[in-house]
């Protein structure tokens, strides 16, 4: 997964000099997008240099404000990147994902050197040890309880909020699996949901609790729209209420109940879904199936 490889470990297809005289320099950020690297670095350092530009510009990447950048003497780009740097720190992003923008941006200068486009050297700018701030301690089951205290139940938000809360919970589930659900993979009689795991290619039954299938029954009382085809669980925002359900947005749900409960430390779905097994081994020693 790109987001666990350190700068040292994705190495950047730069240009040869033969490709160097076809490629537009004025239009340096275009050609950044469309570097023979995998699909997916490709993507995270675009989006890297997107984010690096709104920090530092107030503004979107384009061929301004990259050759803006590039502009500058070397000192002053290193203390922009280095204000990026601590920026994104004090944000308690991971350092697996600080290291990517960091590579991003020096992908980014690097290739620009070699049009001669710019004298900037970023090999100053060090990567950040990710032992130094692994935080891998999960929650309590009191701390999860708090989260589920701190919904409404009395709105469709709620409902929603609350079934994919105890599907993290009681089912350990992946937010790609609840997003990625439709309401004919559930079954409330036999009290099973179907979900594509992690890297699998076929679907697989699952057993649901009690609490997680009335939940998920509740929910689809308050459902947008109740067909088969149908996301199962779906937005409820404004601008695309009833669609699926992004991963983001599960990832935010589940952030600020736990703020909301008081609980210090950033809270992930991931970090939600190993606290469950923590809890069940702990409580039973039982098998997890």
């Amino acid at each position: 997964m790109l987001n666990t490889l350190t700068p040292q470990l994705i190495k950047l297809q730069q240009p040869s000099p033969a490709e160097l005289t076809t490629i537009d320099r004025d239009n340096l950020w275009a050609e950044f997008g469309q570097l023979k690297i995998a699909d997916s670095t490709r993507k995270q350092y675009v989006k890297a240099i997107e984010n690096f530009c709104q920090f530092a510009y107030s503004g979107s990447a384009n061929p301004e404000r990259i050759a803006e950048f590039l502009a500058l003497d070397r000192y002053a780009a290193i203390e922009m990147v280095l204000r990026y740097r601590r920026y994104s720190i004090d944000r308690k992003l991971a350092p697996s994902t600080i290291n990517v923008r960091l590579a991003a941006i020096k992908s980014l200068v690097e290739m620009a050197r070699k049009l001669g486009k710019t004298t900037i050297d970023l090999g100053d700018i060090e990567s950040i040890p990710s032992e130094s701030y692994r935080d891998t301690r999960g929650i309590s089951v009191e701390q999860f309880k708090s989260m589920l205290e701190a919904i409404d139940p009395s709105t469709p938000i709620g409902v929603r909020d609350y079934a994919i809360m105890l599907l993290f919970w009681g089912n350990a589930l992946r937010r790609g699996e609840i997003a990625s659900a439709n309401i004919e993979d559930f079954l409330p009689q036999q009290q099973k949901l179907t979900i594509l795991g992690k890297g699998k290619r076929a679907k697989v039954a699952i057993d649901l609790t009690d609490s997680v299938s009335y939940a998920l029954e509740e929910w689809v009382n308050f459902h947008p729209c109740n067909a088969p085809g149908q996301p199962l669980i779906t937005s409820l925002s404004h601008n695309c209420y009833g669609a699926r359900i992004a991963g983001d947005s599960i990832y935010r749900i589940v952030q600020g109940y736990a703020e909301a409960a008081g609980i210090e430390r950033r809270v992930s779905p991931h970090r939600l879904r190993h606290s469950s097994i923590t809890a069940f081994l702990d409580a039973s020693g039982g098998n997890l199936r």
